[in-house]
């Protein structure tokens, strides 16, 4: 989706994906199920960061 779109709303939605990917992960630490709790943690903090840098690319 982000390819079909203008580049501008293409890297919001693709920053948005990363973003709710990552509160996914904070969703799994949590309720501690599905994968180990480092893994969740340390994941959710590196794809809100992730969509963070592509939300301030200028």
């Amino acid at each position: 989706m982000g390819l079909a779109v203008d580049p501008d709303l293409g890297r919001c939605l693709v920053a948005a994906g990363w973003f709710f990917h990552g509160v996914w992960d904070f969703v799994h630490l949590r309720l501690d199920k599905v994968v180990a709790r480092s893994f969740a943690e340390w994941c959710a903090v590196v794809d809100v960061l992730i969509a963070v840098h592509l939300l301030f690319l200028v």
